[in-house]
Formats: structure tokens, sequence, C-alpha cells
């Protein structure tokens, strides 16, 4: 409160000035955010689109690499010195001077391994095996092709036994080491129980003087634990850019989903080989073949990074190639604009400040003026008039309008004065139209009293007429079918039985009893209940068509008491239409409240308009004297609300009625989601 009565004492100057800056700081900021989300939305763009083109050529170079393989194995593959070393091999038994010449070869093209098979995929020791093992390598798709008679290149993964028996030094490499702090120091494992390897291989047939196929020449590349590859196509995508002593980018490699070769570094110059891909981009990439771009984290470091899959020469997925491009570089940029963009905006603001409150403070002196003058005015001195010069522009409207308020004033005092002088005639009409309003709220609190009496009084009528039943009953038996008194004594059992009846409604009425609710299908309830009324005489003429939903949901009722409202409402029909015409009776599932309809509609003669709010009230009825009680409608009522429902009513004078009732499925009543 202190803080409402301060801001309305100040002045009208300052208020101006306060509430222009609201809207300026409103918009200033709502414009500074909306321009801060562009610009950052642009720049954090440009990683995204930038290691999409770094990606395309990281696989480009990563094909010419292998490529390269391909080319070098196709050319030694078909030349005679190769045919002469292996006839001299295969003549001699011995393959030193075959495994010198490969191994030149494999140097001069700077290949890990480089050497020869049987028609069979089978490696000799004697040419290029030092530890005299024979090892197959037929399992390799890109050797089958070219013991077939074709070139071939792809990447694929060899097994420890092959780089063991090729090269303990290529099993060493393939061992990766493993956890946050690798090691390159790692030791490989006994022969071939190590890991096995990701390679780069090609492989062409070598043909005999014969034109038979003789064998297969194969060589490759381990990357596992190889940087060359890596590091080239870091220098062409990225240059050595670095920001704060860290390279911008990166390249991995990934043997499944484990880093066997990268440009990403820990402490010092150790790589972050060894560890694995997260969850997501396995999903994506291995086991879906798609391409995966998104946020990563490498070595305590956000990347931008798009991967890519590497499939072996069946195209099966046996590894990824991935860039990323550090993500600090751009939000770093992106901070600075942001920010440069709110220095900018802040200087403005005060500047717009300044000028504002020159300005308002030049309009503002002619309205002072005018608040000397209604000082006066609430001292009671209604002979004050403002002056002004048609040069002020809306302050002399204003000043005019003052003074033609003023005269208003004038007249509305002496309105006043004559106004007091009828008030007490108006005070004692209202007074009169209180005292009778108190007499309504008696009368309905007589009316309630009366209720409660009648409740009572139809609890005790009870006894006496079940006796009187009982009595007038066992009286019945003993009189012989031609007695006289016998039609006088049924008489009187049916008017005990009708006593009995409006007692009982009044009963039911009156209470709120408990509902026992379970799970109800009200297109089961609804043809119970016409299986019961139906065999009644008074529907013989009666034509009843229903339209039951199929996959009705169930709702939490009672069913006896839904049997006792569906029955009150058919024998209601069946008399407004003098027992002949036809009922429909209609179910459905309303989606949007959660809700089951049930429509009962009838060709009888209808309900005026002024008595439709009625129909559900205790003891009102349409019906003739004697034919009904009142309270079917009502106590139908009552069960339908005590059950979280509805019911409705929709009438036309000639044409019919249709009762809607409404109640919520299962499902919405045990989560407490009613409409």
């Amino acid at each position: 409160m202190r803080l409402n009565f301060s801001f309305r004492r100040l002045s009208l100057r300052a208020k101006l000035i306060s509430d222009y800056l609201v809207i300026l700081g409103i918009g200033g900021l709502a414009t500074s955010l909306l321009g801060s989300w562009i610009v950052s939305s642009t720049i954090m763009m440009q990683p995204h689109r930038a290691v999409d083109h770094d990606l395309a050529v990281a696989r480009s170079l990563y094909d010419q690499k292998l490529e390269t393989v391909e080319q070098t194995v196709q050319l030694v593959a078909p030349g005679t010195i190769i045919q002469q070393h292996l006839q001299q091999h295969l003549a001699a038994g011995k393959g030193s001077s075959l495994s010198a010449y490969l191994d030149s070869i494999r140097k001069d093209n700077r290949l890990d391994f480089l050497t020869l098979t049987d028609p069979k995929g089978h490696v000799s020791p004697q040419v290029s095996e030092p530890h005299g093992a024979i090892s197959d390598i037929s399992s390799s798709g890109v050797v089958r092709a070219a013991l077939s008679g074709k070139v071939a290149a792809a990447t694929e993964i060899l097994s420890a036994e092959i780089l063991h028996n090729t090269d303990p030094l290529l099993a060493s490499r393939a061992y990766l080491p493993s956890g946050e702090s690798p090691r390159t120091d790692a030791p490989a494992p006994d022969k071939t129980a190590g890991p096995s390897g990701l390679v780069m291989i090609a492989s062409a047939p070598v043909v005999g003087t014969d034109g038979r196929i003789v064998g297969a020449l194969y060589g490759g590349i381990l990357l596992n634990q190889n940087f060359e590859i890596v590091d080239r196509i870091w220098k062409v995508l990225f240059q050595g850019d670095r920001l704060d002593n860290q390279d911008i980018g990166v390249v991995t490699i990934f043997q499944d989903d484990m880093r066997v070769s990268t440009t990403v570094k820990t402490t010092g110059s150790v790589r972050w080989v060894g560890t694995p891909s997260p969850a997501e981009v396995r999903e994506d990439v291995l086991e879906q073949g798609r391409s995966f771009r998104g946020r990563m984290l490498a070595a305590g470091d956000w990347y931008v990074s798009a991967y890519a899959p590497l499939r072996n020469y069946e195209g099966r997925i046996i590894g990824m190639l991935a860039v990323g491009r550090l993500e600090r570089a751009y939000t770093s940029t992106r901070n600075r604009v942001i920010l440069s963009f709110f220095g900018i905006a802040t200087i403005g603001f005060i500047l717009i400040l300044g000028v504002t409150y020159r300005e308002i403070g030049k309009v503002m002196l002619p309205v002072g003026k005018m608040v000397a003058a209604t000082q006066n005015i609430a001292a009671g001195r209604f002979d004050q008039e403002v002056q002004s010069s048609p040069q002020q522009g809306e302050i002399a409207l204003l000043a005019d309008s003052f003074n033609t308020m003023l005269k208003s004033l004038r007249q509305m005092r002496g309105d006043l004065e004559e106004w007091g002088r009828t008030l007490e005639e108006k005070v004692k009409q209202r007074s009169e139209e209180l005292f009778a309003m108190q007499a309504r709220v008696a009368q309905s609190e007589r009316l309630a009293s009366l209720g409660i009496l009648a409740a009572g009084v139809a609890h005790e009528i009870n006894n006496p007429l079940g006796a009187i039943m009982a009595l007038t009953g066992l009286t019945l038996e003993e009189l012989k079918e031609n007695d006289p008194n016998r039609e006088n004594l049924q008489e009187v059992v049916r008017q005990s039985e009708r006593c009995r009846d409006i007692v009982k409604g009044l009963l039911q009425f009156s209470r709120h009893s408990k509902v026992n609710p379970e799970l109800a299908d009200l297109n089961k309830i609804l043809q119970d209940t016409l299986s019961l009324v139906t065999k009644q005489a008074q529907f013989l003429n009666i034509t009843v068509a229903t339209n039951y939903d199929p996959q009705l949901p169930p709702v939490m009722a009672n069913k006896s008491e839904l049997e006792e409202v569906f029955m009150n409402i058919l024998i209601n029909a069946v008399q407004a239409m003098q027992e002949r015409g036809t009922i429909t009776i209609t179910t459905r599932h309303s989606v949007p409240d959660n809700s089951v309809e049930v429509l009962i509609t009838d060709t009888g003669c209808g309900v005026p308009p002024d008595k439709i709010d009625q129909l559900f009230h205790p003891f009102f009825t349409t019906k003739e004297s004697g034919q009904g009680t009142g309270l079917g409608l009502s106590i139908a009522y009552g069960i339908i609300t005590s059950h979280h429902g509805s019911i409705s009513v929709e009438s036309e004078v000639g044409k019919g009625s249709t009762f809607k009732i409404r109640l919520p499925i299962a499902s919405a009543v045990a989560t407490g989601r009613l409409s």
C-alpha cells in the first residue's frame, strides 16, 4: 500500500517518464532478445554447415588414400617381376627374394603390409610371414574378389591372427589403450590373443603365364594408431587454425564404435584413442547406417561433429569417419557480437532518456499552473477558472474542458442538495424491499423444514402401510372368488401399493444412498432393461430401435440404479406416446469430454418449453392426476448426479422428446480427469 501511495504522489512528469521508459524498456528488451536470437542462430548455424562440408572433404581424402593403395596393388600385381619371383618361389620352395621385392615396394609406397596368397586365399609363410604360420585371408571380401579376377579395395577388419602373423608390430598397434588417460606404450597381447584391426586394404589377381589366376596380391594400411591419414585431413580442412593454443578442428576414425585414430589430444601430445563413441551416434550411424550431426563432448570440450559410416567390401558397417569443430570458437564470437549489441542498445537507451526528460519538462510547464487552480477548487472555491491561449494547442483545449467541468460541478452541487431531500423516501422504499426479501427467505426455510418433516412422516407411514397390505392380502386369500367384498379389498391393495411407491420415492429422493460402483457396460444395461420392460402390455405397440456403439468404453456405476433410471425414462416415453410410437436408443463415445452418452428419443406429445426446467423437480408431473407421483425423473436425476454425470432433455411439442444422459468413462474416474 505504501508503494502504491508513493506512486500516486509522483508528479505527472515522473509518471510520463516512467511509463515511457517501461514501454521503451520492454520494446528494447524484446528487440534485443530477438536480435540476439537471430545473431546467435546465424552464427551457430555456421559450424553445422561447416562440418557437413568438412565431412564431405574428409571422406574424399579418405577415399583418395584408399584409391592410392588400390592403384599401387593394381600396378604391381600384373607385373612380370611378380610372376618371375612367384615361379622361382614355387620352383625353389623359398620366398626370400620375393619377400624382399614385396618389402621394397611396401616401403616405397608407405604401406603397412604387402603379400601374396595362393588361389585358395592362404598366405604362404615363405613369401611374407616370418614366423612360419599359415594364415587364411579368404574371409576378406576384397581378397575373395581378387581371386575371382577383380581388383578391389575397401576398409576391412583383419583378425588378430592375421595381423600377428603378418607383422607382430601390427598386432601391437591394433591393441588400443582404454579409459580417459590413453597410453601409447601399451604392450600388445601374445600371439593371436589381441584385438582385430581396421585396415585400408586393396587386392588384385595375379595371373600366371597360362592365363589362370595363381594367387592374389593384397596390401594396405593399418589405421589403428596410424595418425598420418587423420593429420593429413586435418591440415587440409583446418590449416592449423587454433584457439587459445587448442586445435579448432578434429578428425577421428572409428573401428566399430572405438576411436582407433584421431587428432584429439588430452595432456601433452597423447592421442585420445581407445575411447567409445556416444550412444546416440552408435545407434544412428552403426545400427541405422545414417550420417549424424550434433554436439559431442570429447576430451573435456564440446564439438559440433558429423559422423559417416565406413563399410567393408560387402557393405557391412564396420566403423565411422568423423570430423568436428570446436564449438567454443563460434560461441566466443557469438558472445562478443551479442555483448556489443546490448552495449549499443544501452547507450541508445540512455540518450533517449535524456531527450525524453527535456521534452516532457517543456510540455508539463502549463499543466503545473492547472494543478494550482485545482487545489483552490478542492478548497471549495468554485470561482476559479484557468486562463489559456490558443497557441498552447491541446493544453488550451484541456483548460476549456476544465472550465466546462467547473460549471458542471456547480450544477451537480445543486442536484445533490435536491437529492438529499428525496433520500429519506428512497431509503424507506429499499427497507420495504428488504423486509419482503427476508419474508421470502423465511418461507424457503419453512419449506426446507417441511421437506425434512415429510421425509420423517413418510418413514413412519411405511410400517402401518406394510401392515395394511399384509392384513389385506391375508383377508383376500381367505375370501372366495365370488365374494362381493373381494373387489373392494383388491382396490385397497392397489392403492396401498401406490402409497408405498410414493413413500419409497420420497425417501429415495430425501436420502443420499451410497453408490457401490463397478465396471459397467451401458449397452448391456440398456439391453437388460429393455428385456424387462418390453414384456409389459403397454409396450405391445411400441417399436424400439437401438443404435449401440460397439466400441463404447465402460463406466464406473451401480448397474441396478442405472437400470432404474433407464426404466423410468422408457416408461415415461411410453406414457407420453399413449402406448403407440417409436423409441430410439443411441449410445456413443464423446472423446473430448472423456464420457459416454445415452440418447433416448420418443415420438410422444413433447413437453412445453416453460415446463422443461421443472421436469426433474420432485412431485412435478405432466401426467393426469393419479397416473404419476412426479418422483421418477427426480430420482433419475439424483442417481445420475451421484455418478458424476448429467441428464438433460430436449423437447418439441407434438414431435417428441430426447433425454441425454452423460457419464464419465471408467479411466477418467480412475485418474480424476472428469470433464
